[in-house]
């Protein structure tokens, strides 16, 4: 990734923190933990301990990445769990469907069938993991702390 790279998705979660509540934070980061948030997923994609997919409008600004993360343990091999999935509110539906057959054949080359992602229950990503096929193996009342309130956490997977 360049550093122009790492910028624009700083600025994408940014974007995406501010108006909806699926990032884990819900205030903009600022450059500096931006970047070092970056540089981490960099030495994490380095190592092979995950994998990121990005699409770009037509300008090659970022509007969109995924973070895929394989499970190593010889047993859960079969297993890749979805890190991070993050689109630009102004790009949305634009390329759902040829953008999650990508998602999906990046799936198949890491030798994964199974799709873990963990989610918060007081958004609509919830509502779109459900419609590609996900369905709920667990949830967690106490996921998230957001000013004060406790929010629910569901943990879907595809079988």
């Amino acid at each position: 990734l360049s550093q122009t790279d790492m910028r624009q998705m700083t600025e994408l979660m940014n974007t995406v923190a501010v108006k909806e509540t699926t990032l884990g934070f819900y205030e903009p980061l600022d450059i500096g933990a931006g970047m070092a948030l970056m540089e981490g997923l960099q030495a994490d994609i380095r190592k092979g301990i995950c994998h990121l997919l990005i699409a770009r409008d037509i300008t090659q600004t970022i509007v969109g990445m995924i973070v895929l993360a394989p499970q190593t343990l010889p047993a859960r091999r079969h297993i890749v769990e979805f890190r991070r999935c993050v689109i630009d509110p102004g790009h949305r539906g634009q390329f759902l469907l040829d953008g999650w057959d990508l998602v999906l054949r990046k799936v198949q080359q890491l030798n994964c069938d199974v799709i873990s992602l963990d989610v918060r229950s007081d958004g609509k990503a919830e509502q779109l993991w459900r419609r590609l096929g996900f369905q709920e193996y667990g949830r967690m009342e106490d996921y998230a702390r957001v000013r004060g309130r406790i929010i629910t956490g569901y943990f879907l997977d595809t079988k």
